[in-house]
């Protein structure tokens, strides 16, 4: 019975410990340039996009296409740099 005991109790601490580190992962933000020096996408550690800021200095001299790929690739990044963040915590 105390074999079984100690288990739940390893079991329920190491529960603690993930939900601690998801709480805190989704609590940190990220920050990722868009290239060409177009803005900055910030992104929760949960993976929530949560700004886009476009340079309107630099706007003027990109296309709709190149502004649209610069995007992507910054969300991209930042998506990954977010799940790089969580994956600790899914451990």
């Amino acid at each position: 019975m105390r074999s079984l005991d100690n288990k739940v109790r390893e079991l329920e601490e190491s529960f603690t410990k993930t939900e601690t580190a998801v709480a805190n992962a989704g609590s940190q933000v990220i920050e990722v340039d868009i290239p060409d020096d177009l803005g900055v996408i910030e992104m929760s550690g949960s993976g929530r996009l949560e700004r886009i800021e476009l340079d309107l200095d630099n706007l003027p001299y990109t296309t709709a296409p190149a502004l649209s790929a610069a995007l992507l690739e910054a969300i991209v990044a930042a998506e990954e740099h977010a799940a790089e963040t969580r994956r600790p915590a899914a451990r």
